[in-house]
This record gives C-alpha cells, structure tokens and sequence, in this order.
C-alpha cells in the first residue's frame, strides 16, 4: 500500500490497476438491478399493454423503478402526519392495496364494495394534500405513470397486478374484472 503513494510509472500503474479491480466488485456486489428490474406476466397480473421498458442504463446493474404490472411496487417516502412511511410499509401485510390520489375517489369506493362483495381485504390508500399521505417529495408523482385520478392494485407480495391512468366512468367494473382475474375467479 505504501508505494501507492509514490510518483512513478509503476506505481501510477498500480493505482490504476486498484481503481479498476474496485470498480469491478462494486458491480459485481451493488448490482441491484438483477435483483429488484425483474419483470414477469402471469394470469395473476392484467396487462395494460404497455410493452416492455426501455432500460436507460445497464439493467443488470441499475436498478430503473416502474409502474407498469407485473413490476414490484417501488419504495417512495410518503407523509403521514409529519412522520416519513414507505410505500412499502402502506401496502402488502396479506392484503391486496389500491393506491389512487386525488379525483380516486370512485376506485376506493369499488375497492370497499367490492372488498366486501368478494370477501377479501383490500386497503385503499390516497396520496394527495389532506388525503391519506403526501407525496413528500415529488417522487411519487414522477414514477407512479398515472393520473392523480388513476389507480395502481398491488398483491400481497408487492407485485402491481393492475394499472389504470385515469378514473373512468365504469371504474368498478374495470378493477372487478381486474380482481377477478388477478384471483382466478
């Protein structure tokens, strides 16, 4: 290590040498993007036929948060009553999660009738100001790819299994055929 520090050529090598074999195992142990890019389609999941995500760095190493079903719910920091929460810790827990914002308030009411028709939990969660917590950040704004009026459904295990942009005038039909195809029903 000593002779890292001295100013010749070899030396000058080695630190080079030293910079790069770093590099390397920080990709090879940081790589989250093989870990948490996967993405997958299953009768469990409703297209909304967006296609495939352009990858705007190395997928393997970089890890690119998505919306878009069949993609794992992405961690944003929301607000709750001047407390910091993830959007992890306001979904899953054995239950199916409706996220929706401002103008949603049609998808949490087919969520509640339809909780209670289907006999599952369905917690329904807005984010908005004087809502159920805030976009603390702007990150959920930027990366939920709705509307405020729009609505994501997330499974139990944290996968989003339906995406709507925007509310619509037959929202419950939409997120029954949704759940009814997400539970195999």
């Amino acid at each position: 290590m000593a002779k890292l520090k001295d100013n010749n050529p070899t030396s000058e090598q080695q630190r080079e040498d030293l910079r790069k074999a770093i590099a390397l195992k920080s990709y090879e142990f940081n790589c989250h993007g093989v870990e948490l890019n996967q993405r997958y389609n299953s009768e469990a999941i409703v297209s909304d036929g967006s296609g495939e995500e352009e990858y705007l760095r190395d997928q393997e190493l970089y890890y690119q948060a998505s919306t878009r079903p069949g993609t794992h719910l992405p961690h944003v920091w929301l607000g709750d009553n001047g407390h910091r929460i993830s959007t992890l810790d306001v979904s899953g827990k054995g239950k199916m999660t409706l996220f929706t914002g401002i103008g949603g308030e049609d998808w949490i009411k087919s969520a509640e009738e339809l909780s209670k028709t289907l006999n599952i939990e369905i917690e329904t969660v807005q984010i908005g100001p004087d809502r159920d917590y805030t976009d603390l950040y702007g990150e959920w704004a930027e990366i939920r790819n709705i509307k405020d009026s729009g609505c994501l459904l997330i499974r139990p295990d944290y996968h989003i299994a339906y995406r709507a942009t925007e509310v619509s005038n037959n929202s419950k039909e939409a997120l029954q055929n949704a759940l009814n195809q997400v539970l195999g029903l």
